[in-house]
């Protein structure tokens, strides 16, 4: 068949995302025999008028479009990605091809598979893995077999509104297919991204963008708020170490790739596994520099660090979401404060450049327990790493924060959460709790709010290029202290985090907060 599919992202912080699943698709489909082609907007000025003239220029007879998040998690400066998706890239695909089937999947379908197929008024939605669905779906089109037995399959006039488990995570959510979720089995034998066939990866580099791999997908973690174990599962699915650097060399090799981000929800959990990886790229040595986004506390020691820096490690996002014992066992993190000292300590004492990653407002979070991780900042994390403050928890249906906070009357019984909906604890006032991270961050160049992480792609791309021409080298992030010491010195630092304060302040209703309207 004639495939287009569709990358709609157009976020660029930190970086534009390789879309690696939607290339996994399209190997996958290139495999079965489909004639494919991949569009990709994320660096498009006009996603409507792009997406209109490739579309009646190939005529396809199918458009799969990938959707990777629903909102960005930004309780301080909301904003729904679905509307320009629905508008400037389905709707315009139902106009410019009328014939053509429009099938969605991805992440965000994964997280909320019932409401994402309504609001973006596709055919189909598939939920799972896509280069198990897609092919699958592909195939069934083509014989007018029996749809039903499609892994994964949403599609209109069969009611999704039953309550099903997800996976194997004995979590329960509204909208699951009943033909449960689309899994790969063998990550060693499956389609890879091939992401250097399907985009255009030096863009990617030149606006900081590493390249991304998955060493392996599953989470054996319950924490309270993450929706990794409704899109993964629990049970660990792992590749072999040569398996995953095989695939490195390659794209080093013969594609000219210089950086490599590791995508797992943890990089470092299991512990056997990453040390085996780690032992493998030590030994191929590579000409090419890695990162990783999720480097959980529980795993860190100083023995583990001093690996990653042997295998090529140049810096490290760290996500312990509080340093209060409190705070921990509400998010049911799985690990103690002490791991997180220990952690610190690791990192900071091996000299790796870390992005710190808090989250403030769960459940039972109080000024004191704010303040308790406020105080492990200050005393263990170095000026030279970044630190960002997030106020408020995106809840997500199908996880066990949607039961607490249904619970506690927080949310209605009904409410989908499709929407932006937050969790901010009660036992805190919104104004001092967001005035005190303004103070923290106006005398900590290192330290941020997540306000201050929005900004337009062109404003990225401008900053990022400046940063570029005064020869600094390494993820963006990682010259943010500079950036605001300058800012701070001149003032305009403190003049935006005001208004930020201002605005958080303003916020009569957290639970359903849209942003100014």
């Amino acid at each position: 068949m004639n495939v287009l599919l569709v990358n709609p992202n157009r976020e660029h912080m930190p970086w534009p995302a390789i879309p690696v699943g939607l290339c996994t698709v399209a190997t996958a489909l290139d495999r079965a025999g489909h004639d494919v082609e991949v569009l990709d907007l994320t660096f498009s000025r006009d996603p409507a008028r792009d997406t209109r003239e490739r579309v009646r220029a190939r005529s396809p007879d199918v458009v799969g479009i990938t959707i990777r998040n629903i909102d960005n998690c930004n309780f301080e400066a909301p904003f729904f990605y679905l509307e320009e998706i629905r508008d400037s890239v389905i709707r315009v695909v139902r106009e410019a091809a009328p014939r053509a089937t429009i099938v969605i999947g991805g992440s965000a379908v994964n997280v909320s598979p019932a409401d994402c197929f309504e609001y973006l008024e596709a055919d189909y939605a598939l939920v799972g893995e896509g280069e198990v669905a897609m092919p699958a779906l592909l195939a069934a089109l083509e014989s007018g077999s029996d749809r039903a037995r499609v892994p994964g399959l949403l599609e209109r006039g069969r009611p999704a509104d039953r309550r099903l488990p997800i996976l194997d995570t004995g979590r329960l959510g509204r909208g699951e297919p009943a033909s449960g979720r689309a899994m790969v089995t063998d990550l060693e034998t499956s389609a890879r991204s091939e992401a250097f066939r399907w985009v255009d990866v030096r863009s990617y580099a030149r606006h900081g963008a590493p390249y991304s791999i998955q060493t392996k997908r599953g989470c054996l973690l319950k924490c309270s708020y993450c929706v990794y174990n409704n899109i993964e599962g629990h049970a660990y699915r792992l590749r072999s170490a040569k398996n995953v650097v095989d695939e490195i060399e390659e794209v080093v090799r013969e594609h000219g790739v210089r950086r490599i981000d590791f995508v797992d929800s943890t990089f470092n959990l299991p512990l056997s596994h990453a040390r085996s990886v780690l032992e493998e790229l030590a030994t191929r040595a590579l000409p090419v520099e890695l990162s990783t986004m999720g480097l959980n506390p529980a795993g860190v020691t100083r023995e583990l660090v001093l690996s990653m820096k042997r295998a090529g490690f140049e810096s490290v996002m760290c996500t312990p979401e509080s340093a209060s014992e409190i705070t921990l066992k509400t998010l049911d993190k799985g690990f103690s404060k002490q791991a997180v000292i220990r952690a610190a300590r690791a990192l900071a004492e091996a000299e790796m450049p870390t992005y710190w990653f808090f989250m403030l407002g769960a459940p039972d979070e109080t000024m004191d327990t704010v303040r308790e991780t406020l105080a492990f900042c200050e005393e263990h994390i170095p000026p030279n790493h970044m630190v960002l403050f997030s106020t408020g928890i995106r809840v997500y249906a199908g996880t066990p924060l949607e039961r607490t906070c249904k619970a506690l009357g927080w949310f209605a019984e009904d409410d989908p959460l499709f929407f932006p909906s937050w969790f901010v604890s009660p036992k805190l006032d919104l104004g001092e709790l967001y005035g005190t991270l303004v103070r923290a961050a106006e005398s900590h160049p290192n330290w941020m709010t997540n306000a201050e992480t929005v900004l337009s792609p062109r404003m990225a791309a401008v900053l990022k290029g400046a940063l570029k021409v005064l020869g600094r080298k390494g993820p963006f992030w990682q010259h943010l202290p500079e950036v605001f010491g300058l800012a701070n010195r001149v003032g305009v630092r403190q003049r935006g985090l005001r208004q930020h304060e201002l605005a958080v302040r303003s916020i009569r209703d957290p639970r359903h907060h849209r942003g100014p309207s």
